[in-house]
């Protein structure tokens, strides 16, 4: 796995973005005495290999000033931890707090603690008003944001300018196409753009590219996979494919494997990145000369879009457990123990406005809090949203293949909605 290590002060911040909003919160009940020995375990996403150093060290340090408390934290990578969290809920053995990129299917079927119940009032005031926001089912906070990202358009310099395309080229859909044949035509062996439709996250890159045609999956309170502009998104990526614009096989490249990996390389011109991939480059020593810009549009009013991604810590019910959880929860959110999360997660908008604040100043942070209010997230609050991800995860890099039956692949992942 590529390491995407951030130096403290380099995360980027969101208080820009919006106002604080002192949230009405109430510290939950004890369920049991402070001093009744408990333990609880955490499932925890594994954004970086620093993910479960921090929280050894993090565990070590609130065990000392809480000896009654154990935690065990288990950090699983990002291609395994949707299907372990699935089947810790189906068998019973449920964790005391999980950290995934959906809570709702679980709130639906009332597992989970509220947001009021699950850390103090002072940390749930602290949060980004628009996180949490995005952390209702049914008009509650089911869930605590933890962190969020955005995305830009990443291409290399060198190329190019070899190949005489001009960033103003990458605009528009029809002069992305043109930028792309020019750049084979100067190079065959390069890959024009770096196409990762691969389990590891295909539902962003759809996402990304389906919202900048006015497509989507979800509007005005309605599942919209299966829509004329979806359809036609899928048919114009495929095209890039057909024509050898992208890497051969999108359904089996990864993004940090694959399409991070081959722009890391200089084999591939252009890919859609977020802020920690200047990260994946420095750590991986890249030579590659990149800049950025917003995402190519192809929708009605040319604006262009970004995908806001946000990741959640919830904790499910379970006799015994709510003071310790909430503990733990509001020891994370201390500021050093947050900054620490920031740092060992790589790169990513803080979830709370304390932790903006005192990134503010970082001019890495310039062009995502500028494209971060156009941002589209995806609909998390939607109980059935899990098993659509999961579903278009696996299957959407089949849409591209030659031959297709785009219609039915988007049926496919639709029915999952239901």
């Amino acid at each position: 796995m590529i390491k995407r290590g951030l130096k403290r002060g380099t995360a980027v911040a969101a208080s820009g973005l919006v106002a604080a909003l002192t949230l009405a919160g109430c510290a939950a009940s004890t369920e049991t005495s402070s001093d009744a020995p408990v333990t609880i375990r955490m499932i925890a996403a594994q954004y970086t290999d620093a993910m479960q150093p921090y929280y050894d060290d993090l565990v070590t340090r609130f065990e000392a000033e809480n000896p009654n408390i154990k935690v065990e934290v288990e950090v699983v990578s990002w291609n395994d931890i949707d299907q372990k969290l699935k089947t810790m809920v189906q068998t019973g053995d449920l964790p005391d707090i999980g950290n995934l990129n959906y809570f709702s299917s679980f709130a639906a079927d009332d597992l989970l603690y509220t947001a009021e119940e699950l850390v103090p009032a002072d940390v749930l005031a602290d949060m980004v008003p628009t996180f949490i926001e995005n952390s209702k089912y049914n008009g509650v906070a089911y869930a605590v944001p933890d962190l969020a990202s955005a995305r830009l358009f990443f291409y290399n310099k060198d190329i190019l300018a070899a190949a005489g395309v001009a960033v103003a080229d990458l605009e528009t859909w029809d002069g992305l196409e043109l930028a792309m044949q020019k750049i084979k035509a100067y190079d065959s062996s390069i890959v024009p753009l770096a196409l990762p439709l691969g389990p590891e996250e295909a539902q962003a890159e759809f996402m990304i590219w389906a919202n900048s045609n006015d497509g989507g999956v979800f509007a005005d309170g309605e599942w919209s996979i299966t829509s004329d502009k979806n359809v036609e998104t899928m048919e114009y990526l495929g095209s890039l494919v057909e024509q050898g614009l992208t890497n051969p096989t999108p359904a089996t490249c990864n993004r940090t494997d694959c399409a991070f990996a081959l722009f890391a390389e200089g084999k591939a011109a252009m890919l859609n990145g977020a802020q920690f991939l200047p990260n994946v480059l420095a750590e991986q020593e890249s030579p590659v000369n990149y800049g950025f810009t917003t995402f190519p549009s192809n929708r009605a009013d040319g604006s262009s879009i970004t995908l806001g991604v946000q990741d959640y810590f919830f904790g499910f019910k379970k006799e015994g457990n709510l003071d310790a959880v909430q503990k733990f929860l509001a020891f994370l959110f201390q500021p050093d123990n947050y900054a620490g999360f920031l740092e060992a997660a790589g790169g990513f908008l803080p979830a709370t406005v304390s932790a903006g604040a005192a990134l503010a100043d970082d001019p890495a942070l310039a062009p995502y809090i500028e494209i971060l209010p156009k941002a589209v997230f995806y609909p998390g609050t939607e109980a059935s949203w899990p098993a659509v991800q999961g579903e278009m995860q696996q299957t959407i890099g089949k849409a591209v293949e030659k031959g297709a039956n785009v219609l039915a692949v988007l049926e496919n992942i639709a029915s999952r909605a239901e």
